[in-house]
């Protein structure tokens, strides 16, 4: 059997057709077709260039500065200390920021609770297929578990994504305008500049519109919306939930502000990693213009939207392109970023994959606590 029958519909399948069956097959199927092809031949050209390259990429990481390696490890744990802060700023105060009469009582992580959970989700995502959506529904198990009932995750987590890329989008509008006007050092195209600062400035104005309309916003009841049918109906939906959901968290993400753990950790994790960085990149060759190094460690960050395991791949794809925009050679902005990209990895890996373990214990802990209140006795250790 063919492997296009599959693209076939039932109807038509086992009767005579034309030799041109590709115009009886399934229009989104062969559009899945065409772009898992596409993705190929992209994903081929990449690895051909990449070949091409490992000699001289090799010969850059060799000739490295080890103590400048080394000198990134700390650096990049106090970059997850700021993480773990800000985790721990929007979730640690969740209880109170959170509507009342919820029919489940969200429970205010710790500290130390907030880091095993941070840094369980960031190794997961690290390792697993699916990169951060996998690390997001390892932190939405353990939210449910501590009590959080959908819509309370929904709510925090959206508060804590726009807190935890705010600097990322402030610093990509601020560097745009600052390096296309040739007001700081550096040299680069528009489109690295004028284009991403005018998309941050509107993501910024968007997220304080939303934040204004969350202060007296309620979301519907799930069960009172009526499903949507017809043309582009999961799109509609899409931006039905967006809208519905986006309000509240942005002006909880605004609240949240007022403490000052959560600005100290939204600037240590990104200030610290782009120190990391910098230093990953000094190892192997001559540092470019500040501003330039700025742009391409922001501009990368974006790529961590990309559903890959740790973001590998777009973030670095997208910090090498500015690079080399800004006059790297391509060997060596590639080992640099390499190099910056081992560390991040190592530090979350290890340390993620060690606090994991404790964090199941907090979650039994957090199971035996809610059967204590329920007057159920808590099932026995190995049973």
């Amino acid at each position: 059997m063919s492997h296009l029958t599959r693209f076939i519909p039932q109807r038509i399948r086992g009767k005579h057709i034309d030799l041109k069956a590709w115009r009886h097959m399934d229009h989104a199927a062969l559009r899945r077709l065409l772009e898992r092809l596409l993705t190929y031949a992209v994903f081929l050209i990449i690895i051909i260039f990449v070949i091409k390259l490992v000699p001289k990429i090799w010969a850059d990481v060799e000739a490295g500065d080890p103590w400048l390696v080394a000198l990134a490890v700390p650096f990049e744990i106090l970059s997850v200390v700021g993480y773990v802060l800000l985790f721990w700023a929007v979730y640690g105060a969740a209880a109170h920021m959170l509507s009342q009469g919820s029919d489940t009582p969200a429970r205010p992580l710790s500290l130390k609770e907030s880091m095993q959970l941070t840094t369980s989700r960031l190794a997961l995502g690290d390792t697993l297929p699916g990169g951060g959506a996998t690390g997001f529904a390892v932190q939405f198990w353990a939210l449910a578990r501590a009590g959080f009932n959908a819509a309370q995750i929904s709510r925090t987590t959206t508060a804590f994504l726009i807190l935890s890329n705010t600097v990322t989008t402030v610093m990509i509008m601020l560097l745009g305008v600052f390096i296309g006007a040739g007001i700081v050092g550096g040299d680069l195209h528009p489109a690295l500049t004028w284009i991403p600062a005018a998309i941050a400035a509107a993501v910024v104005v968007v997220i304080l519109l939303f934040a204004r309309k969350g202060k007296t916003s309620v979301p519907h009841a799930e069960d009172s919306q009526e499903g949507l049918t017809g043309r582009f109906a999961k799109t509609r939906t899409l931006i039905r939930e967006i809208g519905d959901r986006l309000p509240p968290g942005a002006y909880d993400a605004i609240r949240t502000l007022r403490r000052p753990v959560a600005v100290g950790g939204m600037l240590a994790n990104p200030g610290f990693d782009f120190v990391a960085f910098y230093l990953g990149i000094a190892s192997v060759t001559e540092p470019i213009a500040l501003p330039v190094m700025l742009m391409a460690y922001f501009i990368g960050q974006v790529g961590s939207l990309v559903p890959l395991p740790g973001g590998i791949g777009g973030v670095q794809g997208l910090a090498i392109a500015v690079l080399v925009a800004g006059g790297m050679e391509v060997h060596n902005a590639t080992a640099g970023v390499l190099v910056w990209t081992g560390v991040a990895l190592g530090t979350q890996i290890v340390w993620g994959t060690w606090q994991y373990w404790f964090l199941r214990k907090s979650i039994k802990k957090w199971q035996a606590e809610d059967e204590a209140q329920a007057g159920t006795p808590a099932p026995a250790a190995g049973t």
